[in-house]
């Protein structure tokens, strides 16, 4: 090539490359200038002591929310103690009021100095100033007032203070933002500049290498890998100091007491004994993390430092790791799936913001994590098996449903039930797979292998230490209550179908003898008030009903069982049995089995409303430039459509003999029906299957877009 050619190839290279910075440039301020509007985030921090220990909620009021329940956060209150609250609170709308629920009973509580700051404003109120600040509802009296708090006192069960946050909190000026703006929009044009000219300097001098690069960008590792670590980094900012909560309580203290004393057990002593109370595998990757990065001596702390101070935070952040891996078994799963990149990367983004993100997920220790990525995994590898006609994905893929069940002790019914109806679709289907029997067969004991491989360590360790080959003991606690539960009347039936239906359902029938008329029928007093296990004005007597062992004070079903429970309990101890928890369960198992047999016929028909009861899970995220209700039809819809393609694909496969549809549905429909069969099915139950039913999703829409291109005359013929 002539020598002036070459240096104008150059010379327009450069061109490009300083236009496509300048571009980068203008982009960059222009996207920081619109987050700042629209990227909303205000630290609420304060010093509170209460008479009465118990849930303290802190709401906070966007543009037509009027204090939406679900804008709020909840925190642990210690009788007679001054406690610290930081609440970091993230959005796409401006903040107009805070809002403090001290207690959920009568008596005292004092406030000291409140702290509001956003990225652009600060606020400190203490003494005066706070008192001029604060408004109160008239459950609340002033009681004394000095510089270091205020002291007030509750006359009833629903007292709040309210703090209004100055508009310049989320109005930055330009002159502020354009500056910060332009600084930002620099760093990455620089970056930008030095990759322009990295891929350059690749593709002139080392074009071999360039295009190596190039596909592991568009077809190979680099690019999931990448995506899934930056998301993992950023959801790491959605996990909390908040205190561990529920049964995420028992996982931790399983990790804890590995951690501190080499025993899995449940037990708060000092010298805990051996239990088999929950399923291993959660606890154990806590533990593993522990022993990996715990900070020196952490080992002699008291629990209470891991639950709820210092290490809470450090100890969640283990969660990142199945958020890593679940993010990636959706990426494998969807390109495999759709093979297209765009697809890929939308379900990516989807699983990401509607589960993987999800705080009621990551920032906790319950085990719907674990579970959501195990599924995803083991649906991808037993549709490779499937596709690929390779038994080590077979074999991999049984293995994942081991630990499934180490996960979801119940799931080892599941992965029964799916290994041979998979094998039954694939002999059916055996003539278009062209595979002999002998083959599907070889490819059923591997799943069967991979599944016994996993679970059969556990189940051994159960058998020598407590003569069960259970995973995990408590069952038979679920069960009960929800053989319980179909003993509540017809009108209670319509509350349950009321309780966690969409926003529509809900509009239809309020006013109607199927939805609620001017009142609250959840709460104390109402037609419904048996199926309320949240917070509600009877949340603190239930609790004191369960502690106590006096079903008789109890309203809702789930604490009557508590009560019961604990009675049972208390019993056994009294009389010196080891693990009375274990044995209450067992009873609660026969117990319910025996009430399964005498109502079959209505336990199966219980079955659909408690299916409706848990489907509608999906995390209502929050949707920019929306209003709330437009927010929460959007994901409502989304919510039926990707349910609807989970239990369509589900069926086809099924009833098609598509092995291939089966694979991918048959562990998310599976977990779907066996909560609903066997437990009370709140949503945080089916939330597991939620990744697989988005990715679904987006593989019907692929399919019909590729239809209808696929159906286009091609423009030369119709010309001709």
């Amino acid at each position: 090539m002539p020598a002036d050619r070459i240096a104008s190839l150059r010379s327009l290279s450069l061109g490009g490359s300083v236009f496509r910075t300048l571009l980068v440039l203008v982009l960059g301020l222009v996207t920081y200038v619109a987050l700042a509007h629209l990227h909303q985030s205000l630290e609420v921090d304060f010093e509170m002591r209460v008479d009465h220990g118990g849930p303290v909620e802190i709401y906070y009021d966007v543009p037509g929310s009027h204090f939406d329940p679900r804008l709020r956060e909840t925190r642990k209150a210690a009788q007679d103690s001054w406690q610290r609250y930081s609440i970091a609170i993230q959005g796409y709308r401006a903040i107009e009021e805070v809002r403090i629920d001290p207690m959920t009973q009568p008596g005292r509580f004092e406030i000291s100095e409140v702290r509001l700051s956003s990225r652009w404003a600060e606020q400190q109120l203490k003494g005066e100033a706070l008192q001029a600040a604060l408004q109160t509802n008239t459950e609340l009296k002033l009681v004394a007032a000095s510089p270091q708090a205020i002291t007030f006192e509750s006359t009833g069960a629903d007292p709040f203070l309210s703090l209004k946050v100055p508009k310049a909190f989320f109005r930055p000026h330009l002159g502020v933002v354009v500056p910060r703006g332009l600084l930002w929009a620099l760093k990455i044009a620089a970056v930008w500049l030095l990759l322009e000219a990295l891929v350059g300097y690749l593709a002139r001098r080392q074009p071999a290498l360039y295009a190596r690069v190039r596909h592991s960008f568009v077809h190979g590792w680099a690019l999931p890998l990448l995506l899934c670590t930056g998301l993992t980094y950023h959801s790491a900012s959605n996990i909390t100091d908040g205190p561990v909560l529920g049964d995420g309580v028992q996982n931790l203290l399983i990790a804890t007491n590995l951690y501190k004393h080499g025993v899995f057990s449940h037990e708060g002593s000092a010298n805990p004994l051996p239990t088999d109370f929950r399923e291993p595998l959660p606890p154990m990757v806590v533990y593993a993390y522990l022993e990996l990065f715990a900070p020196s001596n952490s080992e002699h702390l008291g629990f209470g430092h891991f639950r709820a101070g210092d290490l809470t935070r450090f100890v969640k952040m283990s969660n990142l790791l199945w958020v890593f891996t679940g993010l990636l078994g959706v990426w494998l799963l969807t390109r495999r799936l759709t093979h297209s990149v765009t697809a890929t990367l939308t379900a990516t983004l989807l699983a990401y913001v509607f589960f993987f993100n999800a705080r009621e997920y990551i920032d906790t220790f319950y085990t719907e994590l674990t579970t959501a990525t195990a599924i995803v995994w083991g649906s991808y590898l037993l549709y490779r098996g499937v596709k690929d006609k390779k038994t080590g994905f077979f074999l991999a893929g049984g293995a994942t449903m081991g630990l499934l069940a180490l996960t979801k002790a119940s799931s080892i019914y599941i992965n029964v039930v799916a290994l041979l109806l998979l094998v039954a679709v694939m002999l059916l289907a055996r003539q278009r797979m062209q595979v002999s029997v002998g083959r599907i067969a070889t490819w059923g004991l591997a799943m069967g292998l991979g599944l016994a491989v996993v679970v059969a360590p556990w189940m051994v360790r159960n058998h020598l230490q407590f003569d069960s080959v259970r995973i995990s003991d408590r069952g038979g606690l679920i069960l009960h209550g929800r053989a319980t539960l179909n003993n509540m009347t017809n009108d209670e039936v319509i509350g349950l179908i009321y309780e966690k239906s969409p926003t529509i359902y809900r509009r239809l029938v309020d006013g109607t003898r199927l939805g609620q008329n001017g009142r609250d029928e959840f709460e104390r007093g109402g037609r419904w008030q048996r199926l309320n296990r949240g917070l509600s004005s009877f949340w603190k007597s239930d609790i004191e009903a369960i502690r106590a062992g006096r079903p008789d004070l109890a309203v809702s079903f789930h604490a009557e069982a508590g009560a019961r429970y604990t009675i049972l309990v208390n019993q056994l101890r009294v009389q010196g049995k080891h693990y009375p928890e274990e044995v209450v369960d067992g009873m609660r198992r026969q117990e319910a089995i025996q009430m399964l047999k005498e109502r079959p016929v209505r336990h199966l028909v219980m079955t659909l409303p408690f299916f409706w009861h848990g489907f509608w899970g999906l995390k209502k995220v929050e949707i920019p430039l929306v209003s709330l209700a437009t927010q929460d039809a959007i994901v409502e819809v989304l919510n039926l459509l990707a349910g609807l393609a989970l239990l369509t694909a589900f069926f086809v496969g099924l009833l098609r003999r598509r092995p291939d549809l089966l694979a991918v549905t048959v562990l998310p429909f599976g977990l779907m029906s066996f909560y609903a069969f066997v437990s009370h099915n709140i949503p945080r139950y089916m939330s597991p299957a939620h990744p697989i039913m988005l990715i679904l999703l987006v593989a019907v829409v692929v399919a019909v877009l590729n239809g209808q291109f696929s159906r286009r005359p091609n423009p030369v013929v119709a010309a001709a």
